[in-house]
């Protein structure tokens, strides 16, 4: 197999790790059904500060820190399972409205911190790039090279799903207030963060 083929197999991989329901995610979702997607674009943008930030980290080594450190990993975990959680209570005590709509008013850079935050917090990224991005690097390939292409790879991708999840969460809103059901995606929202929240803290 060649360097670049393997490089190729990294892109459907992220693809479907990226995708899947987690705190950024759920987060973009929740901010695009309350805020839209032009104004949660800031949110984005710092998640996707984070989720660069994580990569690069990896791609350089010190995430093996983490790995030597498992509590330090378990931290990361807690953290960002205990953040969920409390988002997802404060959504469903709001009567259905999402956690994000407090943000409305705070500032473009408030919102660029809140995506970046939550990112870092994010224990699925940390753990996918300790766990399945060493294997795709080649030695017979520049290591600069592969930095720039894999955090590029990885910021593009979680750019387009993070973007999927805010229309998406935009466009069920709208459909749900033109039915008198405004608080029912807020809910279900709610309902989702408290269960990922949950499974992290119980596995």
């Amino acid at each position: 197999m060649s360097e670049w083929t393997l490089l190729l197999m990294f892109i459907p991989t992220f693809f479907l790790i990226s995708v899947s329901p987690g705190l950024c995610m759920m987060l973009a979702m929740s901010f695009g059904a309350s805020l839209g997607v032009r104004r949660t674009l800031w949110v984005i943008g710092g998640e996707l500060a984070g989720v660069g930030l994580i990569a690069l980290t990896a791609l350089l080594g010190y995430t093996r820190v983490l790995a030597e450190q498992p509590a330090l990993l378990q931290g990361f975990k807690y953290l960002g399972a205990l953040y969920l959680l409390w988002m997802g209570i404060t959504g469903w005590r709001g009567g259905g409205q999402k956690a994000a709509t407090s943000q409305v008013d705070s500032g473009r850079l408030s919102l660029l911190l809140r995506g970046f935050t939550v990112a870092i917090s994010n224990p699925k990224s940390w753990l996918f790039m300790m766990t399945l991005l060493p294997p795709f690097i080649s030695p017979a390939l520049s290591a600069g090279l592969q930095t720039l292409l894999f955090v590029t790879l990885i910021i593009l991708i979680e750019c387009v799903n993070l973007l999927l999840y805010a229309y998406g969460g935009q466009r069920a809103d709208r459909l749900l207030q033109t039915q008198g059901r405004g608080d029912l995606l807020g809910r279900i929202s709610s309902l989702l963060m408290m269960g990922i929240a949950l499974y992290w803290l119980l596995t």
